[in-house]
């Protein structure tokens, strides 16, 4: 008898456990969460002109990254989104497909130390930005790598 007194006893606490499972899993956001992606086109073609991504959550969305492109196809800028600005670093790039400049973005406006190159790959200017503005040394150069300028900002 006291077998079947503890086989009950694990039986009610499986059960319990069992139920608790289920109640948990049920409370659980069932939202599924995707990327969307929003193309836009170049007028007249098939190439994209745009891409939005965005984070999709339910029936609420948020604006995550954008991606520019020449009129070739070839990708001409690309970063995040944050809070509906840019943040971070963005890129971009000749119709070639060459790095043309690489800058970072707070809250939307540029910020910190950036560069622009020439399409041979050598630095075009360094520069830096203070809150959406130039600031400090920035040095311009040839195609050679020569500094042929400086200026400063405050």
């Amino acid at each position: 008898m006291a077998n079947n007194l503890n086989l009950n006893v694990d039986m009610k606490k499986i059960f319990v456990i069992i139920l608790l499972a289920l109640i948990v899993a049920s409370c659980q956001d069932k939202t599924v969460r995707h990327v969307q992606k929003v193309v836009r086109y170049h007028t007249g073609t098939n190439l994209p002109w745009v891409i939005y991504y965005y984070d999709v959550v339910g029936k609420d969305s948020t604006w995550v990254e954008e991606r520019w492109f020449h009129e070739n196809g070839v990708l001409n800028l690309e970063g995040k989104i944050v809070d509906d600005k840019r943040e971070g670093e963005f890129r971009g790039y000749f119709p070639s497909g060459e790095l043309m400049s690489v800058g970072k973005f707070v809250k939307g406006k540029r910020e910190g130390k950036g560069k622009i190159y020439h399409e041979n790959g050598v630095v075009n200017t360094e520069n830096e930005y203070r809150n959406g503005k130039p600031y400090g040394i920035w040095k311009y150069y040839d195609e050679n790598g020569s500094l042929v300028d400086v200026k400063e900002y405050k």
